[in-house]
C-alpha cells in the first residue's frame, strides 16, 4: 500500500514539474527573443509537452501572449494536455498497473 501512495505522489510531483519547467522555458524564450539573443529551438517546447508539459506551455503561452497565432501550438498543445490528463487518470484509476 505504501509503494501505491509513493508512486501516485511520484506521478504527481513529475507532472507538476514538468509543467513548470515548460512555463519556465517558455518564459526564458519570451525573454530572450525581446532582448535580441539566441532564442531557443521550438522543438524543445513541443518535447517537453510530449513528456507532459503541455498545460505549462499552454498556460504561458496566453499569460506572455507568445506565439497565439501558431496554429500547431494552438491545436497541438490542447491534445498533450488532453493526452496527460488522460494517462494520469487511467494510471490512477488502474493503479498504476501494480497488483497489490
Amino acid at each position: 500500500m505504501v509503494m501505491f501512495i509513493f508512486v501516485r505522489i511520484l506521478c504527481i510531483v513529475y507532472v507538476v514539474a514538468v509543467n513548470v519547467y515548460s512555463f519556465l522555458l517558455l518564459r526564458n524564450q519570451k525573454k530572450s527573443a525581446e532582448e535580441g539573443e539566441k532564442r531557443i529551438n521550438d522543438v524543445r517546447l513541443y518535447v517537453t509537452a510530449i513528456l507532459g508539459g503541455g498545460l505549462g506551455v499552454y498556460v504561458g503561452m496566453f499569460c506572455m501572449k507568445y506565439r497565439l497565432n501558431n496554429f500547431f501550438l494552438m491545436v497541438l498543445m490542447p491534445i498533450f494536455i488532453c493526452a496527460t490528463a488522460f494517462l494520469v487518470v487511467f494510471g490512477f484509476i488502474n493503479d498504476f498497473g501494480f497488483n497489490f
